[in-house]
């Protein structure tokens, strides 16, 4: 099984994602790596080869968003941490709020944004076009989950064939 050597920014209609996923598992590489799309940004932080975290400025892709879909997380409340996030002006996270106020249980939370990377990244399979970068580095407040490229590879594919 031969590493392949993947440019380190491109477009994923030359370089398909599963491939740099693949290249940055086998390499063990740590930073981010962020593919965007017209107005859509999505970032998945690796460390040691590993997925840890994902972000996307696409609103569908958001916590909250996730959480009332997979978490029991009511929109009323959803409705009210956010707005205690924007009194806090971006200091607290939406997560401590969502926790501190009883709003979600910390297992749930842990779920929703296990879910939320999950479906952040499966959003990423569906682009048949996108400019990608990678970077070695990290941002320092970044949650650390540990998600198996392997078997998040192999769920995407099963997800993708049942849903086509």
């Amino acid at each position: 099984n031969t590493t392949m050597s993947i440019p380190l920014s491109g477009t994923i209609q030359v370089t398909p994602l599963p491939d740099i996923l693949e290249h940055l598992r086998q390499t063990k590489a740590t930073g981010t790596l962020t593919v965007r799309a017209g107005d859509i940004v999505k970032s998945v932080y690796l460390k040691g080869g590993q997925i840890v975290f994902a972000a996307s400025t696409d609103s569908g892709d958001r916590l909250g968003e996730t959480l009332v879909k997979c978490c029991n997380l009511s929109r009323g409340n959803l409705d009210r941490a956010l707005a205690l996030f924007n009194k806090s002006a971006g200091l607290k996270k939406l997560g401590a709020i969502l926790v501190e106020n009883g709003f979600v249980t910390p297992k749930d939370l842990f779920t929703g944004l296990k879910t939320q990377v999950k479906e952040i990244i499966y959003g990423l399979f569906l682009w048949s076009e996108g400019d990608y970068r990678f970077e070695q580095r990290l941002p320092a407040d970044v949650i650390q989950l540990q998600i198996s490229i392997l078997d998040l590879i192999a769920e995407i594919i099963e997800r993708i064939k049942r849903e086509s």
